[in-house]
């Protein structure tokens, strides 16, 4: 999926009232200037769901954007390597902006710059927030240079990855799920470990080791999986074997199960 895709993807969400609450964005490891690539993907986003609530020009949005409007809240810094601070104002912003309701928009936004700025002192005291933000509010994470997120922030959050033009010319004429993985460009030794499994369906314990205790990795994984089925022209046995195998999955993640529980019904019903 491309990035216009996603996008298109995302104002769909938002027409339906079906945005999730939190998502984390990040663009291509090799995307040139990530960080102002990110912040204007994300103000392309914000900008044409003010024209279309607004019944406006695109440019009309975009200036209304950036004299600010009530129902969206942008928190950034000048300096990438500058930790945010619990005392900064922009936090207390924040907060505040939980007390109120919408104002101009339907849907209330917070865009955070640079997500990996946030110290654990301070995402403990955003994670209530995170979890449960006020009604109709969507919170942006940024996070353009890929860096570790706490996993108490990102265990709480969807996540949009935005590949490069090369990997989406590689999602597009993928014709295996390896390559397709590759142009997600998710870990390496996760593309090595599914190659095996396309070679042979019984080798499926190096992809366990490989995701084994890595829960943020594994769910990449789980969304890349179904991208990959979203994109292909799968006969309806094989989309009913996938689709029983994620209920189950997501079933058992309640439950806490073992991993490669979950993950060979949802692999061995594609390969």
């Amino acid at each position: 999926m491309n990035n216009s895709k996603i996008l298109d993807k995302l104002i769909d969400l938002w027409a339906k009232d079906k945005l999730a609450h939190f998502y984390i964005v990040q663009p291509s490891p090799t995307q040139e200037n990530p960080r102002e690539f990110t912040r204007q993907w994300i103000q392309n986003f914000l900008a044409q769901t003010i024209a279309s609530e607004k019944e406006t020009s695109l440019e009309s949005a975009k200036s209304k954007l950036e004299l600010g409007l009530s129902d969206i809240l942008q928190i950034s810094k000048e300096d990438e390597f500058e930790n945010y601070s619990v005392s900064d104002e922009q936090f207390s912003e924040f907060n505040k902006f939980q007390n109120y309701r919408p104002l101009e928009l339907k849907q209330r936004f917070i865009t955070i710059d640079d997500a990996h700025s946030i110290t654990t002192i301070l995402s403990n005291k955003l994670l209530k927030t995170l979890e449960e933000p006020a009604a109709n509010t969507t919170i942006f994470l940024l996070d353009p240079f890929r860096k570790n997120i706490l996993p108490t922030i990102s265990s709480r959050a969807i996540y949009l990855r935005l590949p490069s033009a090369q990997s989406a010319q590689i999602i597009a004429s993928s014709k295996n799920l390896s390559e397709f993985l590759g142009g997600l460009e998710l870990k390496e030794d996760i593309i090595e470990a599914v190659k095996l499994i396309e070679r042979d369906r019984s080798n499926i314990m190096p992809l366990f080791d490989t995701l084994k205790g890595k829960k943020s990795l594994e769910l990449e994984f789980v969304e890349g999986l179904t991208q990959y089925v979203n994109q292909r022209e799968f006969d309806y046995s094989t989309l009913h074997r996938f689709s029983q195998a994620l209920k189950w999955y997501e079933k058992a993640q309640v439950f806490n199960n073992y991993s490669p529980e979950k993950l060979s019904g949802l692999m061995l019903s594609i390969i």
